[in-house]
């Protein structure tokens, strides 16, 4: 066990860790936000013909190359073609086929003429305007070719990749799971919300910011509360992660004689990986596996539980979910006013991303309560061990508070 470890060291313990849920094949209509662990090839191509693009008349462009509204061209037609349809003949020289949207290209035909370049007659049409071959039509496999990769491991399941496996011919694909956490908040004061308030009680908020990241990532979770007895949140702890991937705590996560988290863990088999980071606010982390899975122990105070969420147990869990790089997205600024670091740990800012004349100006925010401040930050700038001071205008990386998963 590793204790007072810098931020980045903590971070790559928690990545070399954290193992990814086993993957398991899903239908398509539940892929949406998962993350592949295959590849897959298409299986058809898309469309499987050439088809047209345009309600219209299939034609040769030949047979039309004077047409104009002066001198329209007639033709006759042979029949109509919708999409999944058969062509009924095929277009002979003079000849034209009526098409709908999607409908395949008659043999014969090179071109689709659109309708409001047309005028119908009984048994024909005029054509108003010229054409050219391939023109208003989708060439067979232009959206994708047989036997193309249509998707990799580590890729994003977003709607348009999962339409384009059911395109390709695909009706499921292995993708890992997402996680179900765990989360539990000690102290004796900290209470739910909707319960009575008692003297020096406070509301879980804690809890709710933590369920609220989670809901937005699309990870399922469970909720509880426990006192400051060890007994209870050992018990609470194993039941709660017998039915879940992963366990958050919140709270009882220093050193006075009612932080009694990670001893209880402990007791239960805990593996402590690591104690303590050298980060401010979110000192107070720790973070292990029980019986193989991850354990995250989050300081109580509101900035510090925020700060070790986002940069340890987020990214872990996001990992375990099969996300290869997950992280906030890092966006670069211009540092709105100068702003003191420290010698001793990794120093996290909140402040919010306003518009500036080439880069977005990072401003970091006054106190006004540490609920208030949190709740209007946009960005975290973090600085680094060491660095005492940065003036205003220095160009910096803000991490953007929102979706974490990272890049595919």
């Amino acid at each position: 066990m590793q204790e007072f470890i810098s931020l980045s060291q903590a971070q790559e313990l928690v990545a070399g860790h954290v193992p990814r849920l086993p993957p398991k094949p899903f239908p398509l209509a539940r892929l949406a936000g998962l993350v592949a662990a295959q590849e897959l090839t298409a299986q058809v191509a898309a469309p499987s013909v050439t088809a047209s693009q345009m309600d219209g008349y299939a034609v040769r462009a030949a047979d039309l190359a004077q047409a104009s509204e002066q001198h329209p061209v007639r033709l006759e037609v042979k029949g109509m073609v919708g999409a999944g349809e058969a062509p009924p003949a095929a277009v002979g020289p003079g000849h034209a086929l009526r098409v709908t949207t999607g409908a395949p290209l008659p043999p014969g035909a090179d071109a689709v003429l659109p309708n409001e370049y047309t005028r119908a007659e009984p048994g024909a049409v005029l054509c108003l305007a010229s054409t050219q071959p391939g023109r208003n039509l989708l060439a067979a496999g232009a959206d994708v070719a047989s036997g193309q990769v249509v998707l990799r491991p580590g890729q994003r399941l977003w709607p348009g990749r999962v339409g384009l496996l059911a395109a390709a011919g695909l009706s499921e694909a292995l993708a890992y799971p997402r996680p179900r956490v765990a989360l539990l908040a000690t102290g004796r004061e900290v209470k739910a919300p909707g319960q009575p308030l008692p003297p020096g009680a406070v509301y879980a908020s804690n809890l709710v910011s933590l369920a609220a990241w989670l809901s937005m990532h699309g990870l399922e979770h469970e909720s509880r509360t426990a006192d400051d007895v060890a007994d209870q949140i050992a018990a609470a702890a194993g039941e709660m992660l017998a039915g879940c991937d992963a366990l958050l705590t919140s709270g009882g996560a220093w050193t006075s004689e009612r932080d009694l988290v990670v001893n209880a863990l402990r007791g239960l088999g805990l593996d402590l990986i690591f104690r303590r980071v050298r980060l401010g606010p979110g000192k107070g982390v720790s973070f292990g596996l029980l019986s193989g899975k991850p354990v995250f122990c989050l300081p109580g105070g509101p900035p510090s539980n925020e700060a070790a969420f986002l940069l340890l147990a987020l990214p872990g869990l996001l990992r375990l979910a099969g996300h290869p790089r997950p992280g906030l997205p890092l966006v670069p600024a211009c540092l709105g006013q100068a702003v003191q670091g420290r010698v001793d740990w990794t120093q996290v800012l909140h402040g919010r991303l306003e518009p500036g004349r080439d880069l977005p100006t990072f401003q970091p925010l006054s106190y006004q309560g540490r609920l208030q401040s949190m709740a209007r930050s946009q960005g975290l700038l973090l600085l680094p061990e060491g660095l005492r001071f940065l003036e205003a205008g220095a160009r910096v990386m803000v991490l953007k508070l929102g979706l974490a998963f990272g890049e595919d």
